[in-house]
């Protein structure tokens, strides 16, 4: 398991921002939703070079409207795009298309190629993007049952008002471990627990994909130091 520790936040986040400034052109950048990325979005948007970058949503709930507070496109947009000075390329998935219809607007999107660079946080069930603990490991994408730990996070922590969360689509982990390079933020006091079973997790023997993955070589934890001890 590779595993890089910041002192801050604010570290973390430069140290992401370079990377991507080092991307060529048209580069594919798969990024997710909600408070981990925060301090990230908030330094790319101040930058100049993101507009020859393409975006790609790692997520979306099924059936909860893009323009609702808490859907992932929104947080994304909230976050990042709309704070930009620049125009940025973001693919994105459609809560009320069909997961077949969903799937191949992405590999139009990404003609073939893989995704060049991949930023992804960590659920408080470990969960990658909205693959849930116990889903396949080897699809592309899919289509998934909400666990009811996430049901239960995301509706009280993203959304102001009622919201039924039942289902998410998402890109799978087959698809983001054939990226060139993939960077798992853990940044919270909430998720030292999390962060012990990943760290203490067999990954050839679990169905928690914040364990699952790894085991890959380009796959690596950007920690902040409070998670340690």
């Amino acid at each position: 398991m590779k595993c890089t520790t910041f002192d801050t936040n604010a570290a973390l986040a430069e140290q992401v921002v370079s990377e991507l400034s080092a991307l060529k052109p048209h580069s594919r950048v798969l990024i997710p939703s909600g408070s981990t990325p925060h301090w990230i979005y908030e330094a790319l948007a101040a930058t100049p070079f993101a507009e020859r970058l393409t975006f790609f949503a790692l997520d979306e709930w099924v059936n909860v409207p893009s323009e609702s507070d808490g859907s992932c496109l929104n947080m994304i947009n909230q976050d990042f795009v709309h704070k930009c000075a620049y125009p940025v390329r973001l693919v994105h998935f459609n809560p009320f298309a069909s997961t077949a219809q969903n799937i191949a607007h992405y590999q139009t999107a990404l003609n073939g190629e893989e995704f060049d660079y991949v930023i992804l946080g960590v659920g408080m069930n470990g969960h990658i993007g909205l693959n849930e603990p116990g889903v396949p490991f080897d699809e592309d994408y899919l289509q998934t049952q909400l666990d009811d730990v996430t049901i239960n996070v995301a509706s009280h922590k993203y959304f102001s008002g009622d919201v039924t969360l039942t289902e998410g689509i998402t890109v799978g982990l087959n698809k983001i471990i054939k990226a060139g390079k993939v960077i798992v933020i853990i940044n919270h006091d909430t998720k030292k627990d999390i962060y012990q079973e990943i760290v203490n997790g067999d990954a050839h023997h679990t169905q928690v994909p914040a364990i699952y993955i790894k085991q890959f070589p380009q796959v690596n934890y950007y920690v902040t130091k409070n998670l340690i001890g």
